[in-house]
Formats: structure tokens, C-alpha cells, sequence
């Protein structure tokens, strides 16, 4: 149980390792932090011998040291000492193939070079460094291996503590449902790896945690902007993207409904990341029309006290 403002939270665990990891990929930039770029593509990480595996994503994080992850995301539910152990291994074992480095590489640019908005991000965050040269020399370092899942238990630890590899990372991120409202109403707990600019520190929510601090973002959502009247139920919403118009309505259970494919999404990015193929801020990625004047989403969130 979550207790925020007197209101109660009851967990909610992913019904799918797909819908974990989709989760995952909407709150990357929380996990890791402003300064990174989550990328989901899925080269496999093949060893010398042909002995090969996939990981779920990739993350870049910038900073005074730049580092790369390689992120694998997981169900407390399975057999985690059978799974994971097996599965990192391969990955070690395949970054240290040359010829696997250089397919990383090569994906890993494209991804990037393809997309206008992690292009101008890239570059905002090297400078004059040439982004293939800054990628060929990140990778020459070894990843980090971030397993992300949604309960930590002693059989995660056993597991990792098994591994031959000097950097990994385990994020625990739990997702809490409002009681009796549902998912539609939810909150994330979790510590990210990376300082968020805005975090709001949380009670302890148990004595296993006693030594262990935890981060709640509070994060504005579409019902946040509907309950402000800044937004209406049926109000679209678009966006241009490699010369194609995108468009979008407000459901009146506060999602998005895309018009060209009528999948519905549970925030901003989770919509725009799934045009893109990629990780983006869907606050920056989509506009709206606001008294007759074009504007961006995260124009309207900044008019929330």
C-alpha cells in the first residue's frame, strides 16, 4: 500500500513482460535521467562462437563521464537465477566480440542519425565531437548492466551476485494503482539512477527499506490538465514527423487515442514513442491548438501551478 495526500495506492503488477517493458521505455528519461537517450532496438550481442542474446534496450547517458547501458528488463515472477544468469552472461560475453561492437555501433548511430529529435539531442549534449566518434569511443568502455525490475527479491541478488561483470545495476520499479479507480490513476516508485532536476522524496513504505531511500516522481498527466480546464475530453492533438501528420484525441478516460492506427496510450510519450520507434519527451513532441494558437503540450503543463 502507497499513501500520497491521504489517497491509497494499491500495487499493481505488469500483467506481461512486453507491458513491463513498454512501461519502462515511457519513464526511460526518469530512470536514467534528463541527459540520456533510451533506445529500443534490438541487436543481438553475439559472442565469438556464434553463442548470441537480446537485450530489451539500450540506454546513452552524457555527462562529465558518458557511460552506455545495457538494459534487460524483468518479471519478478520468473525463474530469475535460471533466466538472468544464462542471459548477462551472453551479453558479457558478446560485447566483448569486436565484430558484435561494431553492429552495436552501427544500429546505435542510425537510430540516432534517422531521428531529428535524438540527432539534435546528441548533439546539443557533445558539442563539436562527431556523434559517430563519440559513439565509437563510448563503446570501446564496458556497459553497464542495468536489470530493471518490478519487486526485488533474494533470488535477484543470488542471480547477479553470480555474474563475472564489474558494473551492474539494478532499478526496483513498482507501479501503484489509485484504489478503486485503477491503472488509469497511477504512480511509479522507484530510484533512478541518474539525479532528476524535480524529485519529491518518499516515506519509507516499509521496514526491509529502512536503509534504503526511494524516489516518486510526481508527474502532470492528461487528467491533471483536464481537471485544470486546459484541456478537453475529444481535443486533438498533433504533431509532424518525417513528413507525415499525426494526429491524436483526448479519450474521456484521460488517454490518447491515435487516429491513424486507434491504439490508445496512457501519456504523451508512451503515443510519440510509439510513432517514433523510439524514446522521445511527448510533452515537446506534440501540439495542440489553444485559443486559436498552435502550441506545445509542455506550453500548457507550465500553466499548472
Amino acid at each position: 500500500m502507497l499513501l500520497i495526500d491521504g489517497v491509497k495506492y494499491e500495487e499493481w503488477p505488469p500483467g506481461s513482460e512486453d507491458e513491463f517493458e513498454q512501461i519502462v521505455k515511457e519513464h526511460a528519461r526518469d530512470i536514467f535521467g534528463e541527459q540520456s537517450i533510451y533506445l529500443d532496438i534490438k541487436p543481438k550481442l553475439k559472442s565469438r562462437s556464434g553463442i548470441g542474446s537480446i537485450p530489451d534496450g539500450y540506454a546513452i547517458v552524457f555527462g562529465e563521464q558518458p557511460q552506455w547501458h545495457i538494459v534487460e528488463v524483468e518479471l519478478s515472477s520468473h525463474s530469475l537465477y535460471e533466466h538472468i544468469v544464462p542471459q548477462v552472461s551472453k551479453f558479457i560475453s558478446g560485447i566483448r566480440n569486436p565484430s558484435t561492437q561494431r553492429d552495436i555501433l552501427d544500429a546505435l548511430f542510425q537510430q540516432i542519425d534517422g531521428n531529428e529529435f535524438l540527432r539534435l539531442r546528441l548533439k546539443e549534449a557533445i558539442g563539436t565531437t562527431e556523434s559517430y566518434k563519440f559513439l565509437a569511443d563510448l563503446l570501446s568502455n564496458l556497459p553497464v548492466v542495468t536489470i530493471i525490475i518490478e519487486k526485488h527479491t533474494e533470488q535477484l541478488d543470488e542471480a547477479v551476485s553470480a555474474l563475472a561483470h564489474p558494473q551492474i545495476r539494478v532499478v526496483e520499479f513498482q507501479t501503484f494503482a489509485r484504489e478503486g479507480v485503477g491503472l488509469s490513476v497511477h504512480a511509479h516508485l522507484f530510484e533512478p539512477l541518474y539525479k532528476p532536476r524535480e524529485f519529491l522524496t518518499a516515506e519509507l513504505v516499509s521496514d526491509n527499506m529502512a536503509e534504503k531511500r526511494k524516489v516518486t516522481s510526481r508527474r502532470v498527466t492528461l487528467q491533471g490538465l483536464i481537471d485544470a480546464k486546459l484541456v478537453n475530453s475529444g481535443q486533438k492533438i498533433f504533431s509532424n514527423y518525417k513528413g507525415n501528420r499525426y494526429e491524436a484525441e483526448v479519450t474521456a478516460t484521460s488517454k490518447l487515442r491515435l487516429l491513424h492506427d486507434n491504439t490508445e496510450w496512457n501519456s504523451l510519450s508512451g503515443a510519440s514513442d510509439h510513432i517514433t520507434g523510439t524514446s522521445t519527451d511527448g510533452w515537446k513532441w506534440w501540439h495542440t491548438l489553444k485559443d486559436g494558437k498552435e502550441c506545445l503540450m509542455d506550453d500548457l503543463r507550465k500553466k499548472l501551478p
